[in-house]
């Protein structure tokens, strides 16, 4: 692994480098109080195929807030992400991204067609927030307020009891090594990491610029994962009807048994998928050149 400080408008991005830059890059972006370490357990099936960038988002891991509320609208954002990218990997390259993140990837390969390979869209990108049916800004705004508050926890095994809730595997050493960078002591408690700023400031920018703004501009092949528990959520699937239709080159995959941290329940099996999807457009990029 190698780390990066990479300098954007005077402001320092962290990001990570993993195995051959000889390979197809691919740039992953966590998602909402999250960081790098959100893909450790899925890089470990990617990094022998792929050249794998990670960054820490702003607000989030190692790299610091944002100065002001514009700046973490998508395409503001998503302009200084690619930034970031480009000081890393001179060719095309691959994004997948995580809920907030792949919002993010939706954008970066809007305002840049030409420097993007595929998109890999991980539980985002296809449901917050148009198809939450009442959820209005003010109310979204006011749940994260709360959550971010209520984000304190007297132990350890409190925070591990919380968060086995968002998973469907049985808590293990890795996803203890997944979480913990995503907090800090505190006064004797442990509290969110991420920058409450940050995570207000980017609630506002969902509802400012929604993810089906970019598909009429995504010329790329996407790659949608979505979690199926609960089994009842009904927007999820007006949105993959919605992305459905209004992409020309989308593959939607449904994993079973799995809840929003999709690449937490079943890595071996999005990896799997995805490698297969990536040698799928080898052939079929080639077979297109061919005639």
């Amino acid at each position: 692994m190698k780390e990066f400080n990479v300098m954007v408008d005077n402001h320092s991005f962290k990001a990570y480098e993993f195995g051959d830059n000889r390979l197809p890059s691919l740039v992953c972006l966590h998602g909402m109080t999250g960081d790098s370490n959100s893909f450790l357990e899925l890089r470990e099936y990617l990094f022998e195929d792929f050249h794998i960038i990670i960054l820490d988002l702003p607000g989030h891991g190692e790299t610091n807030p944002l100065k002001l509320e514009r700046d973490y609208r998508f395409t503001s954002l998503a302009k200084r992400i690619y930034r970031v990218i480009h000081t890393l990997v001179n060719s095309t390259f691959y994004i997948l991204g995580h809920s907030w993140g792949a919002d993010l990837a939706l954008h970066t390969a809007k305002e840049f067609p030409d420097k993007i390979e595929g998109l890999v869209l991980i539980d985002g990108g296809y449901v917050f927030p148009e198809m939450a049916e009442g959820l209005t800004k003010g109310k979204a705004l006011s749940g994260w307020s709360e959550y971010i508050e209520s984000s304190k926890y007297s132990s350890w095994d409190e925070i591990v009891n919380t968060y086995q809730e968002y998973t469907t595997k049985p808590w293990n050493k890795k996803l203890d090594s997944i979480i913990s960078s995503n907090f800090i002591k505190s006064n004797d408690h442990y509290i969110l990491r991420a920058d409450r700023y940050s995570l207000l400031a980017t609630i506002q920018a969902f509802y400012s610029e929604p993810c089906s703004t970019t598909y009429k501009n995504i010329e790329c092949p996407v790659l949608l994962f979505y979690s199926t528990l609960p089994n009842y959520d009904n927007s999820r699937q007006k949105g993959i009807e919605k992305i459905k239709n209004a992409l020309k080159k989308v593959k939607v995959i449904g994993i079973e048994n799995t809840k929003h941290n999709v690449r937490w329940d079943s890595p071996e099996r999005v990896a799997t998928e995805i490698l297969n999807w990536k040698i799928n457009l080898k052939s079929y990029f080639l077979y297109k050149r061919m005639g």
